[in-house]
Protein backbone atom coordinates (compact mmCIF):
# COMPACT_ATOMS: atom_id res chain seq x y z
CA UNK A 1 0.00 0.00 0.00
CA UNK A 2 2.54 2.09 0.59
CA UNK A 3 4.22 1.64 -2.64
CA UNK A 4 1.54 2.64 -4.45
CA UNK A 5 0.95 5.96 -2.61
CA UNK A 6 4.73 6.92 -3.56
CA UNK A 7 3.93 6.42 -7.09
CA UNK A 8 0.40 8.41 -6.67
CA UNK A 9 2.43 11.28 -5.26
CA UNK A 10 5.56 11.33 -7.66
CA UNK A 11 2.42 11.13 -10.40
CA UNK A 12 0.64 14.02 -9.09
CA UNK A 13 3.46 16.20 -8.85
CA UNK A 14 4.22 15.83 -12.72
CA UNK A 15 1.21 17.25 -13.36
CA UNK A 16 0.61 20.08 -11.15
CA UNK A 17 0.82 23.64 -12.55
CA UNK A 18 3.42 24.95 -10.41
CA UNK A 19 7.47 24.22 -10.08
CA UNK A 20 7.12 20.74 -10.10
CA UNK A 21 9.62 17.90 -9.73
CA UNK A 22 9.05 17.47 -13.43
CA UNK A 23 11.51 20.45 -14.25
CA UNK A 24 13.94 17.74 -12.54
CA UNK A 25 16.23 15.40 -14.52
CA UNK A 26 13.97 11.79 -14.66
CA UNK A 27 16.59 10.43 -12.87
CA UNK A 28 15.89 12.19 -9.76
CA UNK A 29 12.04 11.25 -9.78
CA UNK A 30 13.19 7.43 -9.23
CA UNK A 31 12.85 6.17 -5.99
CA UNK A 32 16.05 3.84 -4.74
CA UNK A 33 13.71 1.65 -3.12
CA UNK A 34 10.05 3.31 -3.52
CA UNK A 35 9.41 3.76 0.02
CA UNK A 36 9.63 6.82 2.13
CA UNK A 37 12.15 6.61 4.76
CA UNK A 38 11.99 7.78 7.96
CA UNK A 39 15.30 9.13 8.12
CA UNK A 40 16.74 10.41 11.87
CA UNK A 41 17.71 13.42 12.09
CA UNK A 42 21.76 12.40 12.62
CA UNK A 43 21.62 10.95 9.26
CA UNK A 44 19.64 13.38 6.84
CA UNK A 45 21.88 16.00 8.27
CA UNK A 46 24.42 14.25 7.01
CA UNK A 47 22.24 13.67 3.65
CA UNK A 48 21.82 17.14 2.89
CA UNK A 49 24.45 19.04 3.43
CA UNK A 50 24.17 23.12 3.48
CA UNK A 51 24.06 24.70 -0.35
CA UNK A 52 22.01 21.16 -1.04
CA UNK A 53 18.94 21.56 -3.30
CA UNK A 54 16.00 19.73 -2.87
CA UNK A 55 11.93 19.30 -3.73
CA UNK A 56 9.56 19.41 -1.03
CA UNK A 57 6.09 17.99 -2.01
CA UNK A 58 3.09 18.96 0.45
CA UNK A 59 1.11 16.04 1.16
CA UNK A 60 -2.09 17.23 1.66
CA UNK A 61 -2.13 19.43 -1.84
CA UNK A 62 0.24 17.34 -3.65
CA UNK A 63 2.19 21.11 -4.75
CA UNK A 64 5.91 20.69 -4.76
CA UNK A 65 8.48 23.27 -5.01
CA UNK A 66 12.23 23.33 -5.01
CA UNK A 67 14.59 25.10 -1.70
CA UNK A 68 18.15 25.11 -0.68
CA UNK A 69 19.48 24.38 2.81
CA UNK A 70 21.27 26.99 4.46
CA UNK A 71 22.01 26.22 8.27
CA UNK A 72 20.43 24.97 11.02
CA UNK A 73 22.26 22.66 13.55
CA UNK A 74 19.18 20.90 15.26
CA UNK A 75 17.05 21.01 12.25
CA UNK A 76 17.44 22.08 8.75
CA UNK A 77 16.93 25.83 7.98
CA UNK A 78 15.60 26.19 4.62
CA UNK A 79 14.41 29.01 2.18
CA UNK A 80 12.37 28.35 -1.44
CA UNK A 81 15.26 28.40 -4.02
CA UNK A 82 13.65 31.23 -6.29
CA UNK A 83 10.64 33.87 -6.45
CA UNK A 84 8.35 30.90 -7.77
CA UNK A 85 9.59 28.31 -5.42
CA UNK A 86 8.13 31.07 -2.60
CA UNK A 87 5.05 31.49 -4.59
CA UNK A 88 4.26 27.82 -4.31
CA UNK A 89 4.72 27.66 -0.45
CA UNK A 90 2.51 30.70 -0.46
CA UNK A 91 -0.27 28.99 -2.12
CA UNK A 92 0.05 26.06 0.63
CA UNK A 93 -0.09 28.19 3.28
CA UNK A 94 -2.67 30.99 2.06
CA UNK A 95 -0.94 32.83 4.73
CA UNK A 96 2.39 32.51 6.56
CA UNK A 97 1.98 30.65 9.68
CA UNK A 98 4.06 28.39 11.91
CA UNK A 99 1.73 25.57 11.62
CA UNK A 100 3.03 22.39 10.92
CA UNK A 101 2.37 20.27 7.41
CA UNK A 102 3.62 17.17 6.37
CA UNK A 103 6.16 16.79 2.90
CA UNK A 104 8.15 14.65 1.44
CA UNK A 105 11.73 15.27 0.85
CA UNK A 106 12.90 14.52 -2.96
CA UNK A 107 16.63 14.30 -2.88
CA UNK A 108 19.15 12.10 -4.97
CA UNK A 109 16.26 9.42 -5.47
CA UNK A 110 15.62 9.02 -2.08
CA UNK A 111 12.33 9.97 0.04
CA UNK A 112 11.99 11.56 3.13
CA UNK A 113 9.44 12.15 5.27
CA UNK A 114 9.17 15.45 7.04
CA UNK A 115 7.38 18.39 8.46
CA UNK A 116 7.79 22.09 7.66
CA UNK A 117 6.60 25.38 9.00
CA UNK A 118 5.60 28.11 6.73
CA UNK A 119 6.76 31.43 8.89
CA UNK A 120 9.54 33.11 7.42
CA UNK A 121 12.27 34.65 10.43
CA UNK A 122 15.60 35.29 10.62
CA UNK A 123 18.40 35.59 7.88
CA UNK A 124 17.73 34.90 4.23
CA UNK A 125 20.45 34.74 1.67
CA UNK A 126 18.66 34.39 -1.84
CA UNK A 127 16.86 36.93 -4.70
CA UNK A 128 13.06 34.39 -3.82
CA UNK A 129 10.95 37.14 -2.06
CA UNK A 130 10.79 35.21 1.16
CA UNK A 131 12.11 37.23 4.18
CA UNK A 132 14.13 34.63 6.05
CA UNK A 133 14.18 31.06 5.91
CA UNK A 134 11.78 28.21 7.44
CA UNK A 135 12.15 25.29 9.76
CA UNK A 136 12.11 21.63 8.45
CA UNK A 137 11.93 18.57 11.07
CA UNK A 138 13.38 15.28 10.47
CA UNK A 139 12.93 12.11 12.66
CA UNK A 140 14.15 13.14 16.12
CA UNK A 141 15.04 16.64 15.49
CA UNK A 142 14.04 19.38 17.60
CA UNK A 143 13.43 23.03 17.64
CA UNK A 144 16.42 25.51 18.73
CA UNK A 145 14.89 25.67 22.77
CA UNK A 146 13.59 22.45 23.32
CA UNK A 147 16.05 18.56 23.98
CA UNK A 148 13.13 16.96 22.79
CA UNK A 149 11.37 16.50 19.34
CA UNK A 150 8.26 19.21 18.95
CA UNK A 151 5.02 16.75 19.55
CA UNK A 152 3.12 18.16 16.32
CA UNK A 153 6.42 18.24 14.02
CA UNK A 154 6.78 14.45 15.03
CA UNK A 155 2.72 13.75 14.34
CA UNK A 156 3.71 15.04 10.55
CA UNK A 157 6.65 13.48 10.22
CA UNK A 158 4.67 9.95 11.21
CA UNK A 159 2.04 11.27 8.46
CA UNK A 160 4.18 11.70 5.66
CA UNK A 161 6.06 8.55 6.55
CA UNK A 162 2.61 6.57 6.29
CA UNK A 163 3.08 5.58 10.14
CA UNK A 164 0.19 7.54 11.67
CA UNK A 165 -2.30 5.21 11.52
CA UNK A 166 -0.03 2.56 12.91
CA UNK A 167 1.29 5.20 16.04
CA UNK A 168 -3.07 6.05 16.29
CA UNK A 169 -3.58 2.62 16.92
CA UNK A 170 -1.15 2.50 20.11
CA UNK A 171 -2.41 5.68 21.48
CA UNK A 172 -4.55 5.48 24.99
CA UNK A 173 -7.91 8.38 25.44
CA UNK A 174 -6.03 10.63 27.06
CA UNK A 175 -2.71 10.59 24.53
CA UNK A 176 -5.41 11.10 21.92
CA UNK A 177 -6.63 14.18 23.42
CA UNK A 178 -3.21 15.58 22.94
CA UNK A 179 -3.00 14.42 19.08
CA UNK A 180 -6.55 16.20 18.76
CA UNK A 181 -5.22 19.60 20.25
CA UNK A 182 -2.49 19.27 17.74
CA UNK A 183 -4.05 18.16 15.02
CA UNK A 184 -6.95 21.65 15.41
CA UNK A 185 -3.22 23.67 16.21
CA UNK A 186 -2.32 22.70 12.61
CA UNK A 187 -5.59 22.68 10.77
CA UNK A 188 -5.26 19.19 9.60
CA UNK A 189 -8.64 17.91 8.91
CA UNK A 190 -7.44 14.54 7.39
CA UNK A 191 -5.61 13.62 11.13
CA UNK A 192 -9.37 15.06 12.81
CA UNK A 193 -11.07 12.63 10.46
CA UNK A 194 -9.33 9.79 12.30
CA UNK A 195 -9.93 10.33 15.46
CA UNK A 196 -13.10 11.80 15.65
CA UNK A 197 -15.67 9.35 16.42
CA UNK A 198 -18.62 11.00 14.27
CA UNK A 199 -18.18 12.51 10.70
CA UNK A 200 -17.24 16.35 10.33
CA UNK A 201 -18.80 18.24 8.02
CA UNK A 202 -17.11 20.88 6.18
CA UNK A 203 -18.69 23.44 8.00
CA UNK A 204 -17.59 22.06 11.40
CA UNK A 205 -14.12 22.23 10.07
CA UNK A 206 -14.56 25.39 9.36
CA UNK A 207 -15.56 25.98 12.76
CA UNK A 208 -12.78 24.34 14.90
CA UNK A 209 -10.58 25.88 12.21
CA UNK A 210 -11.08 29.36 14.37
CA UNK A 211 -9.79 27.34 17.56
CA UNK A 212 -5.94 27.19 19.27
CA UNK A 213 -5.01 25.92 22.22
CA UNK A 214 -2.41 27.52 23.96
CA UNK A 215 -2.62 25.82 27.10
CA UNK A 216 -4.12 22.37 28.10
CA UNK A 217 -4.10 19.56 31.29
CA UNK A 218 -6.11 16.11 31.11
CA UNK A 219 -7.86 16.20 34.87
CA UNK A 220 -6.81 12.24 35.91
CA UNK A 221 -10.60 10.51 36.33
CA UNK A 222 -11.16 6.84 37.19
CA UNK A 223 -12.92 5.78 33.93
CA UNK A 224 -10.74 5.51 31.33
CA UNK A 225 -13.50 6.63 29.06
CA UNK A 226 -13.72 10.10 30.11
CA UNK A 227 -11.00 12.47 29.71
CA UNK A 228 -11.48 15.50 31.40
CA UNK A 229 -9.01 18.80 30.53
CA UNK A 230 -8.63 22.04 31.19
CA UNK A 231 -7.79 23.98 28.22
CA UNK A 232 -6.99 27.44 27.34
CA UNK A 233 -8.47 28.26 23.86
CA UNK A 234 -7.92 31.59 21.50
CA UNK A 235 -10.95 32.04 19.25
CA UNK A 236 -10.79 33.69 16.28
CA UNK A 237 -12.75 37.42 16.57
CA UNK A 238 -13.44 36.10 20.22
CA UNK A 239 -10.07 36.22 22.29
CA UNK A 240 -9.13 33.98 24.68
CA UNK A 241 -11.42 31.30 26.83
CA UNK A 242 -10.24 29.06 29.74
CA UNK A 243 -12.76 26.26 30.49
CA UNK A 244 -12.62 22.64 31.34
CA UNK A 245 -13.98 20.01 28.47
CA UNK A 246 -15.21 16.50 29.00
CA UNK A 247 -14.21 14.17 25.89
CA UNK A 248 -15.79 11.01 26.01
CA UNK A 249 -13.65 8.02 24.14
CA UNK A 250 -15.15 4.88 22.31
CA UNK A 251 -13.33 1.95 21.61
CA UNK A 252 -13.23 -0.10 18.49
CA UNK A 253 -14.11 -3.60 19.33
CA UNK A 254 -12.62 -4.74 16.51
CA UNK A 255 -9.25 -2.36 16.08
CA UNK A 256 -9.37 -1.85 19.87
CA UNK A 257 -8.51 1.88 18.50
CA UNK A 258 -10.06 4.63 20.80
CA UNK A 259 -12.03 7.72 18.92
CA UNK A 260 -13.29 11.25 20.79
CA UNK A 261 -16.55 12.36 21.03
CA UNK A 262 -16.32 16.35 20.80
CA UNK A 263 -19.43 18.06 20.90
CA UNK A 264 -18.87 20.14 23.38
CA UNK A 265 -15.80 21.02 21.43
CA UNK A 266 -17.61 21.93 18.39
CA UNK A 267 -20.38 24.08 20.55
CA UNK A 268 -17.18 26.43 21.22
CA UNK A 269 -16.20 26.44 17.82
CA UNK A 270 -19.39 27.72 16.62
CA UNK A 271 -19.99 30.59 18.92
Amino acid sequence: MKRLFTYFILLCTLVIPTRAIAAEPFDHLLPIDSEIKLLPWEKANKLLPRKSIFTMIDIESGNSFQVQRRAGSKHADIQPLTREDTKVLKAIYQEWSWKRRAVIVLYEGRMIAASMNGMPHGAGALDNDFNGHFCLHFLNSTTHRTPTPDPAHHLMILKAGGQLDHYLMKQNPEQLVDVLMLAINNTDASILRKIVSTPLSENELIDLSRLSFTKWDVIKTDQAEQVKTRVQIYIKDAGVITTTIDFTARQDPITNKWKLEIPKLLKIAKH
